[in-house]
């Protein structure tokens, strides 16, 4: 599906009422060749309060009609993890792109279908993984492209949060097997196991221990693994939301002539030091290493900048990215939790 060549605004709508819906459309108000035009939730009433907040001209609460106005060239799925699949797939067959909110689904499988449906219809695909666009991100892009750092030999991902029991008690769907898929690391991790692949490669084996410390929830809310890279690379991974009281993300990627340190949800290079500069970096003013209980208190400009990316490459008809790019995070949790199940090492 090709947009009018004359066309100066993609039009979007929202699929879903709650936190990420309400991060997008302030977001999206802020993207040049972009506007927000309608907003779907199974609850009338709380898309009529959502339109009214965010100035969204219509609101649905019927799925066929949202998706059936002729105007509406993309939507942006910001439902629970297990319902992407029946509102992508419904989005895709009314040949609208589709934006998904990560993760892509709580499976391979039901991944794999989304991406098939997308292709079949001939429409654009994306799944929001905002931490990629720090310049955090891109100063260890560079560092690693450029040899920079030498040989990557080690990577440590540490995603200590902490949520409130009301987090889960609030959100029935939330820390179940059926809906959310999992725990902490498919919700909460999954941005720095998509953050390291797109840095160093793709994971290619992981063993894992996961259990269920504090919660009352059906998933685990604590998980540490070792992975093993493409590259020959290793890397240690630990993730929570019941260590108090909650630690500010650190990636660190260490090679043979240097090392960086940074944190892409605040964007920041927390340690900077390679063999061929004399100094190392300084730690950024505003650090620290407390983060926010309420994921409402994010900073939520890595999201513009995604949708930003995202609304050019429609305008323009660039090439897509291939499905490696939106499996790989998926693919990775599963082997996790599988690995975790059966005590052994997975291989992908």
């Amino acid at each position: 599906m090709e947009l009018e060549k004359r066309q100066k605004a993609l039009r979007f709508g929202i699929i879903g009422a709650g936190v990420a819906a309400e991060t997008h459309a302030r977001e999206l108000a802020q993207v040049g060749g972009a506007s927000l035009i309608s907003v779907f939730a199974r609850d009338l009433k709380k898309a009529a309060a959502f339109a009214e907040t965010y100035s969204v001209p219509q609101y649905f609460a019927d799925l066929a009609a949202f998706l059936s106005d002729p105007v509406l060239d993309a939507v942006i799925i910001t439902t629970p993890n297990g319902l992407h699949l029946d509102y992508a797939l419904a989005a895709a067959k009314a040949r609208k792109h589709v934006i998904v909110e990560k993760p892509l689904e709580i499976n391979e499988a039901r991944a794999r279908r989304i991406i098939d449906a997308c292709k079949a219809f001939e429409v654009r695909l994306f799944v929001i993984y905002q931490r990629r666009y720090s310049a955090a991100a891109a100063q260890a892009l560079d560092d690693i492209t450029c040899g920079r750092i030498g040989k990557v030999i080690l990577i440590n991902i540490v995603d200590n949060q902490y949520r409130k029991p009301s987090y889960y008690q609030n959100d029935a769907w939330r820390g179940t097997h059926a809906v959310e898929g999992g725990g902490c690391v498919i919700t909460q991790s999954t941005h720095l196991i998509d953050l390291a692949q797109y840095l160093v490669g793709r994971i290619r084996s992981v063993f894992a221990r996961t259990s269920t410390a504090y919660h009352s929830i059906e998933t685990e809310d604590v998980a540490a693994a070792t992975f093993e890279f493409e590259g020959g690379a290793i890397g240690t991974f630990s993730s929570s939301t019941a260590a108090y009281p909650g630690q500010r993300h650190l990636l660190t990627i260490s090679g043979t002539k240097g090392t960086i340190i940074i944190n892409g949800e605040h964007d920041q290079v927390v340690f900077r030091r390679v063999e061929a500069e004399s100094r190392s970096s300084e730690l950024p003013a505003d650090f620290s290493f407390s983060d926010p209980v309420d994921p409402r208190l994010y900073p939520t400009t890595g999201q513009r900048k995604q949708l930003q990316v995202i609304t050019d490459a429609l305008l323009a008809n660039n090439e897509e990215q291939g499905a490696d790019y939106q499996l790989s995070t998926v693919r990775v949790i599963d082997a996790l939790y599988r690995s975790a199940a059966s005590n052994t090492v997975v291989d992908l």
